[in-house]
């Protein structure tokens, strides 16, 4: 598969993961948080592309999903899932060892760690997302829901990224 494919198959699936994020998922309020599946995607993608097919997957998830987002600076997104995703592709390789479960965890904790990155650099811009009561209860929101969709974001991620770069992850 060429590199244009590749690009065009992710391409597709951001699209679609931002139109169910913004008009299905934004609907659902579990424990009054709004579920986060873009970062879930991005950590997806790093875990079964590696680190650099994370870093710019996840940079373009999270720049798409900033674009009609004005509470925040442009890129905030992007930054934190462009890092987590990368973060995931660097510790693929403990993963390759391990089973499903393994990457169940690793895919709900990222998640979590991602939205606090994105907590952490908001507070750098006059956010007062650190400083949140609800802060803890968006963490093991997200956990929950990257544990529940991670199977599906690897086998997404995996299709992307084409069968030659596919990881035991899935």
């Amino acid at each position: 598969m060429t590199p244009v494919h590749v690009a065009l198959r992710w391409a597709f699936v951001i699209a679609v993961a931002f139109v169910l994020q913004v008009g299905l998922v934004a609907q659902f309020h579990p424990f009054g948080v709004i579920p986060d599946v873009m970062v879930v995607l991005a950590v997806c993608a790093g875990l079964s592309g590696g680190a650099q097919r994370g870093a710019v997957v996840g940079w373009w998830i999270g720049l798409v999903f900033d674009l009609p987002r004005t509470e925040h600076p442009l890129g905030l997104s992007a930054l934190a899932y462009c890092l987590i995703a990368f973060a995931v592709g660097i510790a693929q390789v403990v993963v390759l060892q391990s089973g499903r479960t393994m990457s169940m965890l690793i895919v709900a904790a990222a998640s979590a760690l991602g939205v606090l990155l994105f907590a952490v650099e908001s507070q750098f811009f006059g956010g007062d997302a650190l400083t949140s009561t609800d802060l803890v209860r968006i963490l093991l929101v997200t956990a929950l829901v990257g544990a529940l969709l991670s199977r599906l974001g690897l086998r997404v991620a995996g299709w992307a990224d084409g069968p030659e770069t596919r990881s035991a992850a899935e």
